[in-house]
């Protein structure tokens, strides 16, 4: 198969390549000028705070209705959700299970959405209510927390056409019941131990895809990839977090001086006004109360850390949820 009209300076032959999967397609001209990546797009209205790991995307990824998801951010800021790359979104949150948060969610969510619909603090009747309740808003699918029994996992797979997900933080038995039970997919929150457990699961069943939570560091990843790990769950930092640091440069940027700590910027003794009405006599100063984060006060969030640690190199294949 040949390609004419090709722009001066490439050649007008080359070969189409059948792809080994559907997934991509390629094109090789020889000698061409071609761009062996994909240039980006930018919304300058967006932030890239929220952006993963790119070293995430060397895992296999899980593939949901022909989309290739390779990570999951964890989640329910709806400002976070709205501004981050990741490939879904895992909204598990730790009070009792309600549409309206569902709908708030999926109102801003630029990618497939997996909630939390109970076994934790939600129990019983309610969580195949909710299940089925998000099914019908538009999730992608439910998320089932360690406690759940494994009815409760049987009885969800029934009610739903949806995948069903369900946490756990230890290899034992129960995790190969809620496997047989009806689980799609099994979330591996386990935290040091995820690796290992990770590990456990894939040995026994190596069809199931796994989601596992990524860890504070790309070599954390990485290891958690190597495991067996399909897709991962990043923690982004808080918003307060992003705001505290976006107020240290603010106050840095204003003074001149760097702010690295949230300490006082600079001087805040300035000569002025004492009253709108008023006129300051000479020499005359005013001290204005302290900003956010100078000695006197410190920003909420300051020293909050993103959530959570654990670790995967090059998965292998990508599993199909169902």
């Amino acid at each position: 198969m040949t390609m004419q009209g090709l722009p001066e300076g490439y050649r007008d032959e080359g070969t189409y390549l059948e792809p080994q999967d559907q997934d991509r397609a390629e094109f090789v001209v020889e000698g061409s000028r071609a761009p062996r990546e994909a240039l980006p797009i930018e919304n300058p209205l967006s932030s890239p705070a929220a952006r993963v790991p790119k070293v995430i995307a060397r895992s296999s990824g899980i593939v949901l209705q022909g989309r290739r998801l390779h990570s999951f951010i964890y989640s329910t800021d709806v400002a976070i959700i709205r501004n981050t790359n990741a490939d879904a979104v895992l909204a598990v949150y730790p009070f009792t299970g309600h549409p309206v948060i569902t709908q708030a969610i999926l109102a801003v969510a630029q990618a497939p959405v997996f909630v939390g619909v109970g076994g934790g603090t939600t129990t019983g009747s309610r969580v195949i209510e909710l299940a089925v309740f998000a099914e019908m808003q538009g999730v992608a699918g439910v998320v089932l927390n360690s406690p759940s029994p494994v009815t409760a996992v049987r009885d969800v797979a029934m009610a739903v056409n949806i995948p069903v997900v369900a946490t756990v933080t230890q290899w034992d038995r129960t995790v190969a019941d809620k496997i047989e039970a009806g689980a799609g997919a099994i979330n591996v929150a386990a935290g040091r131990d995820t690796p290992r457990v990770v590990y456990s699961i894939r040995e026994r069943y190596p069809e199931i895809p796994v989601l596992a939570s990524s860890g504070r560091d790309d070599a954390s990843i990485l290891e958690t990839i190597a495991a067996g790990a399909n897709a991962l769950t990043w923690t982004p930092p808080s918003a307060q977090v992003l705001q505290g640091a976006m107020m240290n440069r603010y106050r840095g940027q204003a003074d001149g001086t760097p702010d690295d700590h949230g300490a006082q910027a600079g001087s805040f003794a300035k000569t002025g006004p004492k009253h709108k009405r008023q006129s300051a006599g000479p020499g005359d100063s005013v001290q204005r109360n302290p900003a956010p984060g100078s000695d006197g006060e410190r920003d909420a969030g300051d020293d909050a850390t993103p959530d959570d640690g654990h670790g995967t190199a090059d998965g292998g294949e990508a599993l199909i949820i169902r």
